[in-house]
């Protein structure tokens, strides 16, 4: 943090920043031409051009679990910690086994009294290498930055080459690696049956972690795969009739990855919603432009993930943006527009090159309720970097 704000008030950014406001709509006019946005304090403010960098993880999901109202414990999602009193010396349920989960359980699991995980869907676990670097690398990396470059490009390029086809050889290694680490980490034969998941390697989110199996050796860590029916009084109640009384609820389920911006309404030219125009998963041309929304653009957008890092794909929207921008000041257009047309056919070559891909294996995040993979880019980083370099004639509409 005290990084981000040294980088802020050095480069002058300070100055723009709103800490504390929450975007509640953004509003196109036509007959203005710009955009208003209104925060949840009723504030109006107006602009010629909107970038949404909110991403795909920003809104918890917290599942509509029946008797939520009637826990008098305290409940809450690990993405809106409760500080207000640790965990230590309580008895816990954690809801969800996914990459949240992985985290904070190993975490908290020894100070419990007693921490009880309720998975619904088993996921792989691969190790964890990482090791920090020593004084002497940090110091020949600060004498020879092209070592350090070398080293970057070098994982890099292992990404660039990953494949993430269902029948592809890597996806058969990683789940094999995956299957090996869990038969040398759970020695129970029963427990090892709950955590082995029924899907190929790279389904849901690659995990990684040295801590997760160790923490059910815990005499007082349980795993728990009969399904949740309700939540009462004094706890959760599976479906077997059994109560598992608790003090505090964790929702370790992730977040709303597939519903882009449904943290804010967004109309468009002619008063369109983006969450009417999105019903049946969202999409956007390059990740970026969604038709019908001028001079509106995002960071992270739909099918942008899952291949490099997200970092170097937001470095090539950006770069994509700003290009877009230094047009429109060239050629006196006060609105630019991807065609409906153009976002089709992007979007129609995307769904396509989705066949045969690990993530339809199973039910993930990265997928819409309508089965569309949203999230996912199936192309490398470098593709998508080559393919946001130029504007394709015909594929946008300026206006003065």
């Amino acid at each position: 943090m005290a990084y981000l704000e040294r980088v802020a008030i050095e480069h002058g950014l300070a100055e723009h920043l709103r800490p504390g406001a929450t975007v509640a709509t953004a509003r196109w006019s036509d007959t203005q031409r710009r955009w208003t946005l209104t925060t949840d304090d009723g504030q109006e403010h107006h602009f010629d051009v909107v970038v949404s960098a909110v991403g795909m993880l920003d809104v918890p999901n917290i599942p509509d679990i029946p008797g939520t109202g009637r826990f008098r414990g305290r409940r809450f999602h690990s993405a809106r910690w409760d500080h207000s009193k640790p965990t230590a010396g309580e008895r816990v349920a954690s809801v969800g086994t996914g990459a949240s989960a992985i985290q904070y359980v190993p975490a908290i699991a020894p100070r419990t009294a007693h921490l009880t995980v309720f998975q619904r869907t088993p996921i792989w676990i691969a190790p964890r290498f990482d090791f920090p670097f020593t004084p002497e690398q940090q110091e020949l990396f600060e004498r020879y930055p092209a070592m350090a470059q070398k080293l970057r490009d070098e994982a890099f390029d292992a990404y660039e080459s990953a494949s993430f086809d269902v029948d592809a050889a890597q996806t058969r290694e990683a789940t094999e690696l995956a299957r090996s680490y869990l038969t040398r980490k759970v020695a129970d034969p029963e427990l090892r049956a709950k955590l082995t998941p029924d899907y190929p390697a790279g389904c849901k989110r690659p995990l990684m972690s040295r801590d997760w199996y160790p923490t059910f050796a815990l005499p007082n860590v349980s795993l728990e795969t009969t399904p949740i029916a309700e939540l009462t009084e004094r706890g959760v109640r599976t479906v077997d009739g059994v109560e598992h009384r608790v003090d505090t609820i964790i929702y370790g389920t992730g977040f709303r990855a597939a519903d882009y911006l449904s943290s804010i309404d967004v109309y468009g030219a002619g008063g369109r919603h983006l969450r009417e125009d999105w019903i049946d998963g969202a999409e956007a041309y390059l990740g970026t432009l969604v038709a019908g929304y001028p001079n509106f653009f995002m960071l992270y957008g739909p099918n942008t993930n899952g291949v490099n890092s997200i970092i170097y794909i937001h470095e090539a929207q950006t770069t994509f943006i700003r290009h877009i921008l230094d047009v429109m000041d060239s050629r006196g257009a006060r609105t630019v527009e991807v065609t409906a047309e153009a976002q089709r056919r992007y979007n129609d070559e995307i769904q396509a090159a989705m066949a045969g891909k690990v993530w339809l294996a199973c039910s993930n995040y990265f997928r819409h309720p309508s089965g569309k993979v949203v999230t996912q880019l199936p192309y490398s980083g470098r593709i998508f970097y080559e393919r946001t370099r130029e504007l394709v004639d015909g594929d946008y509409r300026l206006g003065r």
